[in-house]
């Protein structure tokens, strides 16, 4: 791939990181309201951001030396519109994702900070769920709380249902994760086991509740994102009995689930259920071509006021699978100057054990490598062929990559530098065979937000 040819890539990921940066998209939001709040929650991947972003819109600068719910002069306190001295908070974030506060909210502030687990939860994963229900039980029917909620957070703010453990919780999340479920099945399991997802967040207060939301998810319903910690929960225990069918999960956490299809425990908050009247989400950002913005739309304006033709689609399914499918339908078609543009999440089943190094988008582009080098049908020069697979978060899979750039001569060039892109492929191991080749790898650093996939295939 030429070098001109990989800037311009270069720089279309900086103009879709920049255009669903969580900061900004909260200070818009709220600077239209012109709401008071009397208490805030972040959570996810996007949680510093979007809490920043609010302390901005608010009137409250968590930067001046990490002054935590002081209000900027002139916010107007407590009867005005802006935070006040007694605003309270909680941020809960993976360890992996950028910090609100440096060292942790400082002593006094009223604010808390929890970096927990993801994907898996872990101890301070806990800690941060024991934190929020702390902040709900505090706030009244009077008070409104701001919560702020993004992708990544179903791990890192947990609290056990019933008599399950911590132990119980990250088997069965490991489970999960290598099972390849779709997401929603994934999150009907997570819900039942949980006393913060599924609404659970929401009958710990009697506080009304505004929810801001960037979505990850296809769809982008707001019970799903985080696995819906104040959004009804449509599934049950019976689905999520059915879905975890032939897993390896420890005892208790089946026994858990069996009461709960058998009746014997109390259900996830559902549709209809008078406490949703306190609660308005709005949705950010999100995945689908109805999101007011997201990463394939942003990526879609780009290439378009560049001469693209563009068409828009959903991506979805086993990762290898969607790289190939993703060549075959560009090729479809019609033009000289075209791009494909696919948001959305695959998955990667990984075998019990002996997988190598990669995540779902480096997986399908090593994937669409390989399909880009066997010739287009129409003769076309492959080399005029490019796909491009982005994870926004900045970080694809338990690697430094968020993702790769290939065109017709990756496949070829992976084998030259003795990568054997095919084993590589079947072994999961696509982080080590990519990293072979110079600016294959897609290294923008964590961002700071985290919305769908992108998946690009262009031409010309």
């Amino acid at each position: 791939m030429s070098g001109e040819a990989a800037a311009d890539l270069s720089a279309l990921v900086s103009a879709v990181l920049a255009a669903i940066e969580p900061g900004r998209l909260v200070r818009q939001a709220l600077r239209k309201r012109g709401a008071r709040f009397d208490a805030i929650f972040a959570l996810g991947k996007a949680a510093a951001g979007m809490a920043r972003g609010a302390a901005e819109a608010l009137g409250w600068t968590p930067s001046a030396a990490d002054g935590a719910g002081e209000p900027r002069p002139g916010s107007g306190g407590r009867g005005g519109t802006g935070p006040h001295a007694a605003v309270r908070g909680v941020v809960a974030r993976p360890a992996s994702a950028p910090a609100l506060f440096s060292g942790g909210a400082r002593p006094g502030s009223g604010w808390e900070e929890w970096t927990g687990g993801h994907p898996v939860p872990d101890v301070d994963s806990f800690g941060a769920g024991r934190g929020l229900f702390r902040l709900l039980a505090a706030l009244g029917e009077d008070d409104h709380l701001l919560a702020l909620v993004s992708g990544g957070g179903s791990a890192c703010c947990e609290v056990p249902a019933g008599a399950l453990s911590i132990a119980d919780l990250v088997a069965a999340q490991q489970a999960l994760l290598a099972s390849g479920l779709p997401i929603d099945r994934v999150n009907a399991v997570r819900k039942h086991l949980s006393e913060v997802k599924g609404g659970g967040a929401l009958r710990r207060t009697a506080a009304r509740v505004t929810v801001l939301v960037l979505s990850d998810v296809p769809g982008d319903d707001p019970a799903v994102v985080a696995s819906g910690p104040f959004a009804a929960d449509p599934s049950t225990y019976a689905d999520a009995l059915a879905a975890v069918r032939g897993l390896d999960l420890p005892p208790p956490v089946l026994r858990h689930l069996e009461d709960g299809a058998a009746g014997s425990l109390a259900e996830t908050v559902k549709p209809g259920d008078p406490r949703l009247s306190r609660v308005e989400h709005r949705l950010l950002a999100g995945t689908g071509a109805a999101a007011p913005v997201s990463a394939a739309g942003a990526a879609a304006g780009w290439l378009a006021a560049r001469g693209y033709a563009v068409e828009r689609g959903a991506l979805a399914g086993e990762a290898s699978r969607a790289g190939r499918q993703l060549v075959a339908r560009g090729r479809r078609l019609a033009g000289r100057r075209v791009a494909l543009i696919l948001g959305g999440e695959t998955t990667v089943s990984l075998p019990a054990a002996g997988s190598g190094r990669g995540g779902r988008n480096q997986e399908l582009a090593l994937a669409a490598a390989g399909a880009l080098a066997d010739a287009p049908a129409d003769g076309a020069a492959a080399g005029g062929e490019r796909v491009l697979a982005l994870a926004t978060d900045g970080a694809d899979g338990p690697t430094p990559a968020a993702g790769a750039l290939v065109d017709g001569t990756t496949w070829r060039a992976l084998g030259d530098a003795g990568a054997a892109p095919a084993d590589a492929l079947a072994g999961h191991d696509s982080h080590t065979a990519l990293g072979r080749l110079p600016g294959v790898l897609l290294r923008p650093g964590i961002t700071g937000t985290n919305l769908a996939d992108v998946a690009l295939y262009l031409r010309g």
